[in-house]
């Protein structure tokens, strides 16, 4: 079966576009059920001249999901999707914004066309709450803590290995980044026969747009725009990517060695410190055994004025 690779934009859209589509992806990688989902954001960024991106696609729903643990509850899903590797600030960016607007707990789902560093093709951060002083395990549905804290939800497409074991292999199979038609990687060959119906009704769609002339036009477009933009901006992007990381890592040794010079000259300071107030233990001694002042100040160093004070 020939379907549209779902890593690109047009493909991804019609995805989240689908009411019942989107619901079964969110609610697959959540492990929740998907009530509702309102879009109330849809954005897509573009490389422009003299300022380099990837592909960025992000679309976000207000949802009302129903988990196990805590039953129903509305919040704010994050959709973010991005086929190369780009500078994490981008997505900590959109994340600030939600922060600043929505009053809802916000969950940030990443569909990513490059591997991290993490073997596992999907994994979670899910916060989970703990007593300080008993360690255990506590349930916490505080408007103020959750408008603080929020779980994040990452796919690897490459790193996918074709499966069928449980619900969640079927949705990421879909995504696999393999058995691509031809030399590009717009369309690929969809292999694996599936019963789940969603499964079913996501690869149909993508089936669709796979037979769309116009579509399978866009998606040629977009693929030779990033590719343009990879031959154009790639490898100096890459260099300056690890300029920024061997600056970075410069100035963290540079922040410990000045860590380990405070703390020397603090134990410097201390010292002298300590020096200080054990000749003055001593003059005080001296001065109260009767010694003359004059005296006092040539055996510890202290002047007579000092020692008067004592």
């Amino acid at each position: 079966m020939i379907i549209a690779n779902p890593i690109y934009d047009v493909t991804f859209k019609r995805l989240l576009e689908n009411d019942r589509a989107a619901k079964f992806l969110i609610g697959t990688i959540m492990g929740c059920e998907v009530l509702s989902l309102v879009p109330t954001t849809i954005e897509r960024t573009e490389p422009v001249k003299d300022a380099p991106t990837v592909s960025l696609f992000r679309m976000d729903f207000a949802a009302t999901i129903v988990t196990k643990d805590e039953g129903e509850k509305r919040v704010l899903i994050e959709m973010q999707k991005a086929k190369l590797l780009n500078d994490v600030f981008r997505f900590r960016k959109c994340l600030g914004n939600e922060y600043a607007d929505s009053k809802l707990p916000i969950v940030a789902i990443y569909i990513l066309g490059f591997p991290l560093s993490v073997d596992s093709p999907a994994f979670g951060n899910v916060p989970k709450y703990r007593d300080l002083q008993t360690g255990e395990e506590i349930r916490v549905r505080d408007l103020f803590v959750e408008g603080l804290a929020h779980s994040a939800y990452f796919i690897q497409t490459t790193r996918i290995k074709p499966s069928l074991n449980t619900k969640i292999d079927k949705l990421l199979s879909i995504f696999e980044q393999a058995h691509f038609i031809g030399d590009g990687t717009t369309m690929k060959d969809y292999l694996l026969e599936v019963d789940d119906p969603d499964v079913k009704g996501m690869v149909n769609i993508l089936e669709h747009v796979a037979a769309d002339p116009e579509r399978r036009k866009e998606l040629e477009k977009e693929r030779y725009y990033q590719e343009a933009m990879e031959g154009t901006f790639g490898e100096k992007d890459r260099e300056l990517a690890k300029s920024k990381r061997e600056t970075e890592e410069a100035n963290l040794k540079i922040e410990v060695a000045n860590r380990e010079i405070e703390a020397a000259n603090r134990k410097t300071e201390e010292a002298e410190l300590r020096e200080a107030e054990l000749k003055r233990k001593f003059a005080l001694k001296l001065k109260r055994d009767g010694t003359p002042p004059s005296e006092i100040a040539e055996l510890t160093g202290l002047s007579v004025g000092e020692i008067e004070k004592l």
